[in-house]
């Protein structure tokens, strides 16, 4: 089924930005502001490989004037105007989130500066349960309204960006459920940012490998 192929696509890519993600600890008592971290699990230096996943990975030696290229399928990650981003210009993003629990569901509001200038971006809600990641997704969607979604954005021309929405209670666009909510409710919560490559966004997903990455995220727990 086709929400099941999504389902497994979506497990899998969050795997790589857990594991980096487990060190950032936060607990929820709503209204709770978090500052983002770089997520760099999903790009690679010019020694990118699609049958090694492993080749190319950033660390911390890795120059800031490194060309970029997404991990799946070794395309460069380019901006809107066509040039290749360098790791610079990806670690730039830095973001606040702030949420809190309300009648209709949990209330969010995020705020970015050093984003891609232009560039088309998406924010996804993955929820863990006990054991947390990188195994125990137990829903995983759009932050926001399912329908329509409501979870996307366009950076300005000077890399600033925000969305507000409000997460209801029920099903999630990829699978699983949400409660009422979710700061409360799970013993953890990743908000991811993805940046979308092909400048587009693609409903329920993020849209096929090699055209989006994981640039930012936070985590509650």
């Amino acid at each position: 089924m086709k929400s099941d192929s999504l389902s497994r696509k979506l497990s899998i890519l969050v795997i790589p930005a857990a594991l980096l993600l487990a060190p950032m600890v936060a607990k929820a008592e709503g209204p709770t502001r978090l500052n983002s971290m770089n997520v760099l699990t999903q790009v690679r230096d010019a020694s990118c490989n699609p049958a090694d996943q492993t080749a190319g990975m950033i660390t911390s030696a890795t120059p800031l004037n490194t060309l970029l290229y997404e991990f799946l399928e070794c395309h460069p990650v380019l901006a809107p105007d066509g040039h290749q981003l360098t790791l610079a210009e990806f670690k730039a993003a830095q973001g606040i989130v702030s949420a809190k629990c309300i009648g209709q569901g949990t209330h969010s509001v995020i705020h970015f500066s050093g984003l891609v200038p232009n560039g088309t971006y998406t924010v996804w809600l993955f929820i863990f349960g006990n054991g947390g990641p990188p195994i125990n997704a137990t829903a995983v969607g759009a932050l926001g309204k399912s329908n329509p979604i409501q979870n996307f954005f366009t950076a300005s021309a000077t890399g600033e960006g925000e969305l507000s929405v409000t997460t209801p209670e029920g099903p999630l666009s990829a699978f699983g459920n949400v409660g009422a909510c979710w700061l409360d409710a799970y013993p953890q919560v990743h908000l991811a940012v993805v940046y979308h490559i092909d400048g587009q966004t693609h409903g329920p997903g993020p849209g096929p490998g090699g055209t989006w990455v994981f640039q930012a995220a936070f985590v509650f727990l």
